[in-house]
């Protein structure tokens, strides 16, 4: 049963004149009558894997009656990404080889995913293109969470697979609107965030909003609104900013064909996170060799 803790809260009027404040068109998404709700089986994980030392027979438990996400699991473990000799033909084998938190997001990845399914991609916009950088965002921020010896690294790649949210939304509420911010970066070569701004239509608002629609921890809306600016108001927002440097690379990597505008810089980033020029490099060069395992490991779930 869904606890307490996650149940979606009302909308308050600070929240709405957040989103006066962006012009966004907050009227409409209030008389949405259905939004993309989580399963309960997301919040199961997302229970768990919060956890200090979660139980492999709880993962098990939580997943095994669930046969869409069972072989999807087993799909994504016996890929060339995790590299295993021998063919992982159960679930309790995945999740002895992989561990628990592994297969607890990846588990957790295809709920999301499977939210999502009736978005269809519109022109400029791929859909499973955006997926693969969600995913790729995901895992690139718990390398550098790693790097930085983070504690909970984990969850890091659920707050990256998560951080761009807001832009599914958009394409489910607003298609048409999208499309014409779309249409308007290609012609300006700004940012995308730059158009939707001016278009009253910031992802990372409307991200916020939903994730806390969601009753989701405050870190998942945090990350969600400020990725982008990760130095707010004088404030260094710790986690924005990893996935703020991960988002940038896997854009560099090539790791899902989204419009973004103009490359940005990550030298501020990388000196504010204490991470050298060598281990950076380190983290690219890991990235590289593991790319397309990543690609073709998730790349059909979408």
């Amino acid at each position: 049963m869904q606890s307490s803790a996650h149940t979606p809260q009302p909308i308050t009027p600070a929240e709405i004149k957040d989103m006066v404040r962006y012009r966004i068109q907050h009227g409409k998404i209030l008389e949405i009558k259905k939004l993309p709700t989580l399963p309960d089986i997301a919040y199961r994980l997302l229970d768990l894997l919060s956890q200090d030392d979660p139980e492999l027979s709880e993962l098990e438990e939580i997943i095994r009656y669930d046969q869409a996400i069972t072989a999807k699991v087993l799909s994504v473990a016996n890929s060339a990404f995790f590299g295993v000799q021998k063919e992982i033909d159960t679930l309790h084998r995945a999740i002895i080889t992989l561990g628990v938190r592994e297969v607890g997001e990846i588990a957790f990845s295809i709920c999301v995913v499977s939210v999502f399914r009736p978005v269809k991609s519109i022109d400029g916009f791929d859909v499973r293109e955006f997926w693969l950088h969600s995913i790729g965002t995901g895992i690139t921020a718990r390398i550098i969470a790693q790097a930085l010896d983070c504690a909970e690294e984990e969850r890091f790649f659920t707050l990256g697979l998560l951080h761009d949210i807001g832009r599914l939304i958009l394409l489910f509420v607003f298609p048409r609107e999208f499309e014409e911010i779309l249409e308007n970066r290609e012609k300006s070569g700004k940012s995308l965030l730059s158009e939707e701004k001016e278009y009253g239509l910031a992802h990372t608002w409307v991200g916020r909003w939903l994730l806390r629609r969601w009753g989701l921890p405050e870190a998942f809306a945090q990350v969600a609104r400020f990725h982008h600016h990760p130095f707010y108001k004088g404030k260094f927002l710790f986690e924005p900013a990893v996935v703020k440097l991960a988002d940038i690379v896997a854009h560099k990597m090539a790791i899902g064909n989204l419009p973004v505008g103009p490359q940005e810089d990550e030298e501020p980033l990388l000196k504010k996170l204490g991470l050298s020029e060598d281990l950076y490099q380190a983290i690219l060069d890991h990235l590289t060799l593991i790319r397309d395992g990543m690609k073709e490991a998730w790349g059909h779930l979408f």
